[in-house]
Parts: C-alpha cells; sequence; structure tokens
C-alpha cells in the first residue's frame, strides 16, 4: 500500500528520505563531537514513545506499511509509513503524519482515503498494539550542500512482549534539497566513524521481533517501462541493483538458508553487467569503479555460494541414491566447515565500513545522475532518447557474440564453456532489464525460456568442474570412508558431465532457433 506516489529523488510533501546507521555507543559519541559538520543550527533532546499498531495477521506489515502512535513533548502524533516506489533511491519513503487525540490508533484521522485503504488491506480487522519503541532522540540541523538535514542521535530500545531489542542509531534525515546531498554527508560521516548502513527501519525490526520471523530475501526485478529514456533506465537499473542487494543484509542476519547470500551475489553480478552495457556507450570512470567494486563483493561472497551448492548437490545426488554411504556425511561435515567460514567472510563484508560507502557512492551517483557530466555534448541527444533503441542494440550485440562463441559448443574444454555460461548470464540479465520495454511479451518470453534453458545445461558442466574441485579442498582427516564417499562424488557429477552432450546440443539448438524480440526497434535505433 502507497501513501501517495513519488517522482525521482527531489523531496516532496509526504515522502522522507533517510539513512540510518547502527553504531556502537563509542562511534555514536565521535560523531557527535565531530566539528565535521560545523556548527549546529538547533540542537534538541526528546524522549519518543511509539506504540505500533498492526492486525492480529500482521495484514500491514505484508504490505511494507506501518501504523504508529508517538507520544512525545506537545501531544501525540499518528503516522503511517511505507515503503517508496522510487527505483532510483531505496530510501525513500511515503508517510503521513497527524495529530492524535488519543493513544488508539485511528485511521480516519489520515483521511477519508487512506482510511479506506487501510479498511480493505486489513478487511476489517482490528488494529492492536503490537509492539513499542522507547527512544532518547538528541537532534541536530546542518546544512550539506544545498540541502537542510537533521542528523538525529537515538538511544533506546524496541519491546514487543517479552522480547527487547537495543537501538542505537544515527538517522539522517533530508528535510529539504536533494537526495544527493543526503547520501554525501551519509559518506563523510562513514570516515568519521565506522558506521554501518542500517537497512531496516526500527519498525520493521519491531515486526520480526513481534512475529519472531525472519525477513524475506528479495529477487531481482526490473522497474524499467517503455516509456523510459536511456538517461532513466541508467539510474533505476543501478538503483535496483542496489535495492536487491542491501534488501537482503536483513535476510541474511535473520536465516541460516543460502537464498539471501545467492541474491546478494546475484545483484552484484547483475550491476556489473548493467555497467557494462553503459559503459561501452557512455564513457564514465565511475562506471568501471562501481563495476570493480561490485565484482569485489560478488567474489567475497562465492565462497560461501560454492559450498552452498556443493552441499545440495551432495545431498541431492550421491546422497539420495546411497543411503549407507557412512562417508557421505564426513564429507558434507566438512563441506559444513568451509561453507561456515564463507559466511563468517560475508558477515564481516557487510559490516564493513566500505560496504556502506560502496552503497552509498552508487545511490549519490545516481542522485546526482553523475554520468552526464561525463558525455560529450553530441551525445546528450542520446540519453534523453527513448531507451528501446538502446536496449535493442545492447541485446543484439551480446546475442550475436554469444551466438559465434557457441558454433563449437559441443566440442568446447571445461574452461570455453564456463566462459560461454558468463556470456549467457550477461545476455539473460540484458534480457530482463530491458523486456519491458518491448511489446511482444509472448515474444521475451519465449527466448528468455531458450536462453535458461541453454543456461541450465551448461551449468551441469560447470557444476562437475567445481564438484571436483572442492572436494581436492575437504579435509577427510585420512578416513577412508570418506575418501570413497568424495571419490562417489566425483564420479557421480563427472558423470551426469559426460552423458550430457545430447541435452547440451538440443539446448543450443533452441536457443539459435528462439527468435530475437528486439528486431523491430533495432530498425528504428538511432545511428551512433
Amino acid at each position: 500500500m502507497k501513501a501517495q506516489k513519488s517522482a525521482a529523488t527531489r523531496l516532496a510533501d509526504g515522502r522522507e528520505v533517510e539513512l540510518k546507521f547502527l553504531v556502537t555507543e563509542a562511534a555514536l559519541k565521535t560523531v557527535q563531537q565531530s566539528a565535521l559538520f560545523g556548527s549546529p543550527t538547533r540542537r534538541t533532546a526528546q524522549r519518543l514513545r511509539s506504540v505500533y499498531f498492526d492486525t492480529a495477521q500482521a495484514d500491514l506489515w505484508r504490505h511494507r506499511t506501518f501504523l504508529r502512535v508517538r507520544s512525545q513533548r506537545g501531544g501525540r502524533l499518528l503516522a503511517l509509513k511505507a515503503d517508496g516506489d522510487d527505483p532510483t533511491n531505496p530510501f525513500l519513503r511515503h508517510e503521513i503524519e497527524v495529530p492524535s487525540p488519543s493513544a488508539e490508533a485511528n485511521p480516519a484521522l489520515l483521511g477519508e482515503a487512506v482510511a479506506a485503504e487501510i479498511e480493505r488491506v486489513t478487511e476489517g480487522r482490528p488494529l492492536l498494539p503490537r509492539f513499542t519503541t522507547d527512544i532518547r532522540r538528541t537532534l541536530h540541523r546542518v546544512t550539506a550542500g544545498g540541502s537542510e538535514i537533521e542528523l538525529a542521535f537515538d538511544r533506546g530500545s524496541i519491546t514487543a512482549g517479552d522480547a527487547r531489542a537495543p537501538v542505537r542509531e544515527i538517522e539522517l534525515e533530508l528535510k529539504s534539497g536533494d537526495a544527493a546531498d543526503l547520501f554525501a554527508l551519509g559518506l563523510a560521516l562513514a570516515e568519521v566513524a565506522p558506521v554501518r548502513l542500517c537497512v531496516m527501519s526500527k519498525a520493521a525490526r519491531g515486526m520480526l521481533l513481534s512475529t519472531g520471523g525472519g525477513a524475506a530475501e528479495m529477487r531481482a526485478d526490473s522497474p524499467i517501462s517503455a516509456d523510459h529514456s536511456v538517461d532513466e533506465i541508467i539510474g533505476a537499473t543501478i538503483g535496483a541493483c542496489i535495492r536487491q542487494f542491501i534488501s537482503n543484509w536483513p535476510a541474511f542476519e535473520t536465516s541460516t538458508g543460502p537464498e539471501p547470500v545467492h541474491q546478494m551475489r546475484v545483484s552484484m553480478r547483475r550491476l556489473r553487467a548493467a555497467l557494462a552495457l553503459f559503459q561501452r556507450e557512455f564513457s564514465c570512470a565511475t562506471f568501471g569503479v562501481l563495476r570493480g567494486d561490485a565484482k569485489r563483493i560478488a567474489s567475497a561472497m562465492g565462497e560461501a555460494r560454492n559450498w552452498d551448492v556443493f552441499a545440495e548437490l551432495v545431498r541431492s545426488g550421491p546422497a539420495a541414491s546411497f543411503h549407507g554411504e557412512r562417508g557421505l556425511e564426513t564429507v558434507l561435515a566438512a563441506c559444513e566447515a568451509h561453507r561456515a567460514a564463507g559466511y563468517d567472510a560475508v558477515d564481516a563484508l557487510l559490516k564493513q565500513v566500505g560496504t556502506t560507502q560502496f552503497v552509498l557512492s552508487a545511490l549519490a551517483f545516481v542522485a546526482r545522475r553523475g554520468w552526464r557530466n561525463t558525455v560529450p555534448g553530441a551525445d546528450l541527444p542520446r540519453l534523453s532518447s527513448p531507451a528501446a533503441g538502446f536496449a535493442a542494440l545492447s541485446v543484439d550485440r551480446l546475442h550475436h557474440r554469444l551466438r559465434k562463441r557457441g558454433r563449437h559448443i559441443l566440442e568446447m574444454p571445461a574452461g570455453e564453456r564456463h566462459e560461454l555460461r558468463v556470456a549467457l548470464k550477461r545476455l539473460r540479465y540484458a534480457t530482463d532489464f530491458f523486456g519491458n520495454l518491448f511489446p511482444n511479451a509472448s515474444a521475451v518470453r519465449a527466448y528468455a525460456r531458450a536462453a535458461a534453458k541453454l543456461q541450465d545445461v551448461l551449468g551441469v558442466f560447470n557444476d562437475m568442474v567445481m564438484v571436483s574441485e572442492l572436494v581436492q579442498r575437504l579435509q577427510l582427516g585420512g578416513d577412508l570412508h570418506a575418501v570413497r564417499a568424495a571419490g562417489l562424488v566425483i564420479g557421480w557429477y563427472g558423470r551426469a558431465g559426460q552423458a550430457d552432450n545430447r541435452e547440451l546440443r538440443d539446448a543450443w539448438d533452441g536457443f539459435r532457433k528462439a527468435k530475437p524480440f528486439w528486431r523491430e526497434a533495432l530498425r528504428e535505433a538511432p545511428a551512433r
């Protein structure tokens, strides 16, 4: 549910853009005492007690919406907050706030239209107190660039029944001006003290505490539509990749499954692929810098992801067929040791200040449309042209390059097949990014299915190579049963890889025959 429609990264009525940072007490004091932000024009302290309401079924939470009554000096306020819909800025939220005469949540105070939407979402079920927050907040107001930004230093707690979680945060809220200045101030903050970007609001943390559940992972999506210009798809695509990356941080922290790491790694691979497309057409050094950062992050997650895949391959393959093979449990236990180390590395990566700086740098770049500054004047009209032409040229180039490289696919050695699979992933990402730009949706889906089938078959050969490499790294301690089981695993996937040439040929033929969905737009694309 959305309180109202948003646009771009500029602040407008009913919307807020804010950054939150998790800090230690020492870091919080360091920032408060820093001269970096100059002399604040206003400094106030207050205590904020808030009660958050939802149905017993958490209907508002399922729609990423929060309703609260806050008690503070001067009275009570009823607020409705909802996730934003700006693809370039994952930190934008919709907000409506009105005075409340009581401590109960009365949606009618928010207006007839909003109250009716709450009634529809909750199906008339009663709104109940779900959790509370008790925060001592110190406020600073500073000027950064041409914008007014409020810094809030929060100490307190979130309570849901018998569960309790501490709060120690620094919050930066854009009061007037441009989001680019907010991200720039966030980057400056990260230089002063070891801070970590906080993706979940206090409301989201409170609902997880109340429900006892974990955060859901986020899969890739494309916010691009047919009316977008090239300039708009650059910002929207980078923003969508960053959103997918950071939205999986809470899922990683609150679950033990493999999906959050996989989705974060996919987000960085998608970002690299998108930046390569943009950099090829528009020379901009920052595209290259962000590509390097994305590669570093994806590589750091590779260890955890590879051992996740290895464990699943063992369980679904030989372990599912050879139930009495004692050594397979030893193999899986040795795998788990490597996997745990990989997950520790991911956890450390997300806590690094450099990862926070990467996210903020990317969003600041998008907010100020940094690529425009490097494009020659003669090329500026290309940025404002319809995106379909640019997309058609990009997909067509990747398509023909892949077909040329795959002509002798059955005779390829393992290394070349791996490179072909990487090239196919880039093509699939481009199809995902730009598919909405083309009118024949069924043709886009058919092409994507053919590419996905080929990628799956190539994945079998990739698994064969990966399994062999990872088995050699296992510490089996001379256990003969485990050594036998390791050989069984290698043989199982080695045989599967050798037996799939016919399927590979069929998948390749299916891909070659897939109808290019971009041909009409290609004919209309402007010449460079």
